[in-house]
Order: structure tokens, then C-alpha cells, then sequence
């Protein structure tokens, strides 16, 4: 009976020192991490998770975050899935794992998660918008056909965010130079062309009047197509 008395209290203490010790990693992980010791806060807090049998869903999160500083993307990608897995801080989940897949080349991912945090977040999505918006505009200015510039350009102009108008006054820009590779030659080709460019830089002037490059593109087309 002594022999049973004495594992059972062998046992508890083991227990509590198990929780303890967890709990101290816990402690530690976020102490470093409010101290922007990303490495100790990354270590610490995965010793943590692997102590406890439950989620904690904003140690995942912190996880995330110290992932993302030490450009452990690969990590950062996984903790911020969980993370909107457990429906914690979504938006900002979305925000760091869209930029943890742009880190690793992953476009289309991140292209797409992105859409889902637009979707998943419709009260607090402006900066996932303009990321969006912002991927669309940067891939249409490497783009090396017109017809993808132009089909990137759009997707940027159609998102409402901080990219719009200049989206709009690039895509007017983009239809001003394929008209000008027709003119004079193929006159009718090129005034197609000079239309497009002609509408969409007066819907960039109809959010910005003030906008020069808009105004003035459109006189130098107005003085060829007399």
C-alpha cells in the first residue's frame, strides 16, 4: 500500500513539473518574442505546443509570426494555415501566409489565398485588396505579350484599392502604344485602339481629374486622329 501511495505521489510530481516546464516555455517564447528575439520565441514556443495535448490557438499564431521574422517561410506557411484553421486574427493570418508564399515563389497559392481572405474577412480586407491588386499591376509590367498585360491590368483596375488609378491609366497607356504600332499604316487598327485608350483614361480622370498623364495622352491622341 506504502509502495502504491508513493508511485501515485512519484507520478503527480512528475506531472506538475511536466506542466511547469511548458508552461515556462510558453512564458519564455513570449517574452521573446515581445523582445523581437524571433529564434528563442520560435524554439521556445515549439517546445510549448509539443508539451501540451490542446490548441492554443494564439501560441500558433505567435508561432507564425516568429517564423516569418527568422525567414523560416516554409514554418511561417504552416503555423498561419493552422492559424486560420483555428479562426484566429484571420485577417492578419491571410496577410503574413500570402506573404510567406510570395517569399517562397509560390504565385499562384498565394494568389489564390489572398482571394479567400478577401472573401474570408468582407468587414477588414483593404490591405489584402490592394496586395491583390498590387501582384495583378507588378505581373502586368513584366508581362511580354500585350494580351496578358492587358488581361492583368484589368483584375487590378476591377479591385477597388489604392492600385485603381494607376492600373486604369497604365491599362489607357498599354492601348495608346498598340494603336500607335498600327499608325499610320493600318489607320482603322489603330483608332480601335486609341478609343480604348481614350475611355479608359477618362475613367481615370473621372477619380482624378488633376491627373496629368491621363489628360495629356488623350490630347496627343485627339492631334493623330483628326
Amino acid at each position: 500500500m506504502k509502495k502504491l501511495i508513493l508511485f501515485i505521489a512519484v507520478c503527480f510530481c512528475a506531472t506538475s513539473l511536466f506542466a511547469q516546464t511548458a508552461e515556462e516555455f510558453k512564458n519564455t517564447g513570449n517574452d521573446a518574442l515581445r523582445s523581437k528575439d524571433y529564434k528563442t520565441a520560435l524554439t521556445n514556443l515549439e517546445s510549448y505546443v509539443a508539451a501540451i495535448d490542446t490548441v492554443d490557438k494564439p501560441v500558433v499564431y505567435n508561432l507564425g509570426v516568429a517564423a516569418y521574422k527568422t525567414k523560416d517561410y516554409a514554418k511561417s506557411e504552416k503555423y498561419f494555415n493552422q492559424s486560420i484553421e483555428n479562426d484566429y486574427k484571420k485577417f492578419n493570418s491571410y496577410q503574413y501566409l500570402s506573404n510567406s508564399l510570395k517569399k517562397q515563389k509560390k504565385n499562384d497559392e498565394m494568389i489564390a489565398t489572398l482571394k479567400k481572405g478577401i472573401e474570408a474577412c468582407p468587414t477588414k480586407n483593404k490591405k489584402l485588396k490592394a496586395s491583390l491588386a498590387k501582384e495583378y499591376f507588378g505581373s502586368a509590367q513584366k508581362a511580354n505579350n500585350f494580351e496578358k498585360s492587358e488581361g492583368l491590368y484589368k483584375k487590378a483596375a476591377e479591385i477597388e484599392s489604392k492600385y485603381k488609378e494607376t492600373a486604369l491609366l497604365a491599362l489607357g497607356q498599354l492601348y495608346y502604344n498598340k494603336g500607335a504600332e498600327f499608325w499610320p499604316a493600318n489607320q482603322d487598327k489603330a483608332k480601335s485602339y486609341f478609343e480604348k485608350s481614350t475611355n479608359t483614361l477618362n475613367d481615370v480622370l473621372k477619380m482624378n481629374p488633376g491627373r496629368k498623364e491621363a489628360s495629356d495622352l488623350i490630347a496627343t491622341i485627339k492631334g493623330l486622329v483628326k
